[in-house]
């Protein structure tokens, strides 16, 4: 689904539900699944011997389930999928002076447990969230020569591919979330918030911070 489509599901699925009326925001023992956009702020890390990385800003997809145990109480997962451009400065261990440029895009997906307190039992309320989890990131660069596979066809014989490896990993997630939500009625919802997480990456370099807003609708049932 392309972003214009999910910005036009966000602006048009609320207004049907407001023509409805107000919602009296009863969440309680009720699972939800929202849809949604992301917008992840740019972020740079450095690492050791001069190595750096400038991540860019990114818009992208985001989609959650989860479990109201009150109307103040939930407990849920987030998954996120971002591609987002990079510039990588990769420095020489034994040569610092002797580095190497890579413009790319990669490819980044988050998924992430997180508990939700709501500060209010109405349909309108502020909330805070407190999250772990993983993110895999895939540079999208090949870290060797191609691999060649192949299969049996019962019609077609043998068939033979080649495909790359390429950099990756998956890295310890943790961090917040602050936002606004709004219940319609008929078991819709609108909710905005601003998060912040960190990666957890071993080694020495350094922990990058992903910063990023994110709107969703939303379905109780």
């Amino acid at each position: 689904m392309s972003v214009a489509k999910i910005a036009f599901l966000l602006l048009v699925l609320p207004s049907i539900s407001f023509a409805q009326g107000y919602g009296r925001g009863d969440r309680a023992q009720t699972w939800e699944f929202t849809i949604g956009a992301i917008y992840q702020d740019g972020e740079k890390a450095g690492g050791t011997g001069g190595s750096s990385l400038d991540m860019k800003s990114e818009l992208g997809f985001a989609f959650n389930v989860g479990y109201n145990f009150t109307n103040k109480l939930a407990l849920g997962a987030d998954f996120n999928f971002l591609r987002p451009s990079y510039t990588a400065i990769i420095a020489d261990e034994n040569d610092p002076n002797n580095t190497q440029r890579i413009d790319h895009t990669l490819s980044q997906f988050d998924g992430r447990f997180k508990g939700t307190f709501n500060f209010m039992e109405g349909p309108f309320t502020p909330f805070a969230e407190l999250g772990f989890g993983w993110t895999r990131i895939d540079s999208n660069v090949a870290d060797g020569p191609p691999v060649t596979g192949c299969y049996w066809h019962p019609w077609w014989g043998y068939i033979c591919s080649g495909y790359y490896r390429t950099f990756k990993g998956t890295e310890f997630s943790y961090g917040g979330s602050l936002g606004l939500r709004y219940d319609f009625v008929g078991g819709s919802f609108l909710r905005g918030s601003y998060s912040v997480y960190k990666l957890d990456i071993s080694g020495d370099a350094a922990d990058p911070q992903l910063d990023s807003f994110k709107i969703e609708y939303g379905w109780r049932f």
